[in-house]
């Protein structure tokens, strides 16, 4: 057994800071259902009435050209279809590792 360099932490220690895989596969399953909620929300948040009639239009009509701005609406979109792939690749990703979070 090699002592540990200085910083480093020892082997015991870093046992105890390694993720269990029990943890792991809840925290990526949070993770892809965090990613396709935001993407929907900002896929659709541009179209509703909350969009223009909210307290910040009311409060600072100066910004209000900027946020019905069609190419910002675009932008939001686009964020949200970003959101979604993005969960639609996690999900193929944890679909291969899921072997090892799952054994037979």
């Amino acid at each position: 057994m090699s002592l540990p360099r200085p910083g480093e932490p020892s082997e015991e220690r870093r046992e105890r800071l390694r993720p269990r895989k029990g943890v792991t596969w809840i925290w990526r399953l949070v993770y892809i259902v965090y990613c396709l909620e935001v993407g929907g929300f900002l896929l659709v948040l541009p179209w509703f009435g909350i969009w223009d009639n909210n307290y910040l239009l009311y409060r600072y009509s100066l910004i209000r050209p900027i946020v019905h701005n069609a190419f910002l609406k675009g932008a939001v979109v686009g964020l949200g279809i970003v959101n979604i792939l993005i969960g639609i690749q996690e999900i193929a990703s944890f679909k291969k590792s899921s072997k090892s979070y799952f054994p037979k």
